[in-house]
């Protein structure tokens, strides 16, 4: 590991964006360090300043308002998981960042380092766009909000400036009635990164017909995407299993479309519709779901 570098741990975000304005270009910043010390020990990174974040008051709230909840992005992925808002509101997100890793990972690990990172087999991902997340992004005098999907622009590749940082994400409640599901494929059960993941959220009308579906699908492009014309198509239709089992074949065919041809296809390709599937019956058959 290199060692020669200042490390600097500011005590209100006033003074982290002061100094990300003034050494930005020459900053690594640390939250949990779950993915910048292996960078450092491995000489990926070589920076002038390590800027520890993880004790600002600002980034470390979970804040409901009316329609949307503000979750701060230092908060670690064990308090968010233990956190009485998420348990409630967001049970897909939940469980997916309970994938995450091992337990000691997860007691550091944050959501906003994993946006920052931005791997494209983040579990967080899918369960987010499910929620129409929008990403609160912080420099010395200004404030933008991105949506996740737009902030990340391919494999660990965002649209973040050196002296900007993700200070929280604002993510929408379901409607009243929604149900939601995240199921992923890893080479084991636990200590694994997703080769496979999936998210999907809907309700059903009165009569017992799709009135909204959301389908999100990761680690299988360089960025996490929404498959909005299957949920489209779905709109209206009774969710009987033969219609579930073609809406997972139409998501697999629809996603080879869109990243091409590859030498996993075929495995990739049943193993995509049986996972959606998986989702879709959560969603809207199995009473227990959720």
């Amino acid at each position: 590991m290199r060692s020669h570098f200042n490390y600097l741990r500011p005590e209100c975000l006033t003074e982290c964006l002061d100094i990300l304005a003034q050494y930005g270009s020459e900053t690594t910043i640390l939250a949990g360090g779950t993915d910048v010390m292996i960078s450092l020990r491995s000489n990926v990174k070589k920076p002038g300043i390590i800027l520890d974040i993880s004790r600002l008051p600002e980034t470390r709230l979970v804040e409901p308002s009316g329609e949307t909840v503000r979750v701060g992005s230092t908060l670690t992925y064990s308090e968010l998981i233990d956190h009485p808002v998420i348990r409630h509101e967001f049970p897909a997100l939940r469980r997916a960042m309970g994938c995450v890793g091992s337990l000691q990972i997860r007691n550091v690990g944050t959501l906003g380092g994993n946006i920052a990172n931005s791997s494209p087999a983040a579990d967080s991902f899918p369960p987010m766009m499910l929620r129409d997340a929008e990403i609160i992004i912080q420099k010395k005098g200004s404030l933008r909000i991105q949506k996740l999907e737009k902030l990340i622009v391919g494999a660990y590749s965002n649209t973040l400036e050196p002296d900007e940082l993700i200070t929280g994400i604002i993510l929408k409640k379901a409607e009243t009635g929604s149900r939601e599901s995240y199921q992923r494929i890893g080479r084991r059960k636990s200590l694994s990164i997703a080769r496979i993941n999936a998210g999907i959220l809907g309700r059903l009308n009165d009569s017992g017909a799709i009135q909204d579906v959301r389908i999100s699908i990761g680690s299988v492009a360089p960025a996490p995407m929404r498959i909005t014309d299957v949920e489209r198509n779905l709109i209206g239709l009774r969710p009987e299993l033969k219609t579930i089992r073609e809406a997972g074949q139409m998501i697999a065919q629809r996603i080879i479309e869109l990243v091409g041809v590859r030498q996993s296809t075929e495995y990739k390709q049943p193993a995509i519709a049986g996972l959606a599937q998986k989702c879709l019956e959560d969603v809207f058959l199995d009473s227990n779901s959720n």
